[in-house]
Formats: structure tokens, sequence, C-alpha cells
């Protein structure tokens, strides 16, 4: 093989590769809620509550393009709701991810574990979060609703306003 052709392969080879790993690189965004809830819904008892004496949110997650990539995203939401709802007593709620299945720019879709007072609610329950983009993103809301088996589709709810986003 001659030396110019063997110079045009391996320029051809690194151009191969850099160019995979431009394509190979993944969005990655973070959410975060400071006191600024809107509201959870219960699915044990149907209560709504939208008052809180704190709701906190902090999420970060990479967009999955194509399998094989794996979905990778975390969420955690606490907020302490308070009693302002007739038959609703005031509760500690805790939303964990424990295993994202879709990422996008705007969504995260998995499932869940719930806590309330501490107590395992729902057990890796589907569900998905949505809003996490919204087009004037910082002061708009995002929604995360869970499926429960027994109580139905959408029946826990964490809503909350976003008070800072930041992507790269």
């Amino acid at each position: 093989m001659k030396k110019s052709n063997i110079v045009t392969l391996f320029a051809l080879i690194v151009i191969a590769l850099f160019a995979l790993s431009v394509t190979a690189q993944v969005a990655t965004h973070s959410v975060w809620t400071n006191l600024n809830g809107y509201y959870i819904i219960d699915a044990t008892n149907g209560c709504q509550y939208t008052s809180f004496g704190g709701f906190e949110m902090a999420t970060s997650w990479n967009e999955t393009f194509a399998a094989p990539n794996p979905a990778d995203a975390h969420f955690r939401g606490v907020g302490k709701a308070a009693f302002y709802t007739f038959g609703c007593p005031t509760r500690f709620y805790d939303f964990r991810l424990v295993v994202p299945t879709t990422t996008k720019p705007d969504s995260i879709t998995g499932n869940w574990d719930i806590y309330r007072n501490g107590v395992l609610m729902c057990s890796s329950c589907t569900g998905s979060v949505q809003g996490l983009s919204s087009p004037a993103g910082v002061g708009n809301y995002y929604k995360l609703y869970i499926d429960d088996p027994i109580f139905g589709p959408g029946t826990w709810g964490y809503i909350g306003y976003i008070d800072q986003r930041k992507d790269f």
C-alpha cells in the first residue's frame, strides 16, 4: 500500500472516530424546586394538598437518543403537606425515581417509590414527569403522575414550579 493511501486511510479513520464521539455526546439537564410547590395528590385518600410547610425537588437527567443507550436520570421530590383540607392530615411525602426507562429533553419515565411519613406506600410504581423544560422554563410547573396498582393510573402526583434549570 502506498504511503499516501495509508495517510488518507488514517485521516478517514480519525475523522470517523471524531464524528462518532461528537454524536455520542448526550445533552444533560437539571431542574430544582425550592419551597415552591403546586400540589401533592395522595392515592390512598384522594387528598390534594396545595399548602406546604416545605417542598423541595432536585432532578438531573441525560437524554436517551436511541438503544442501546440506557436512560440515566435522578429525581427526588419531598414535601410536607400542611393540613388545610378537611380530612387530610399533615404528612411528609418523598417521591424517588428508582429505575428510569426513557428520558427526553422535557420528561422522564420510569419506576418510582413513594414514601408517606417514612412508610413505603407505592413500590416501583410506573409514572412520568412532564414539563421539565416548559416553554419559558423557570416559573412554569412540572407534573409527576404515578400509577398505583390498587388505586389506578395517575393517582399519585407531585407538581411544583421550576425555580432553576441548567442545560449542558
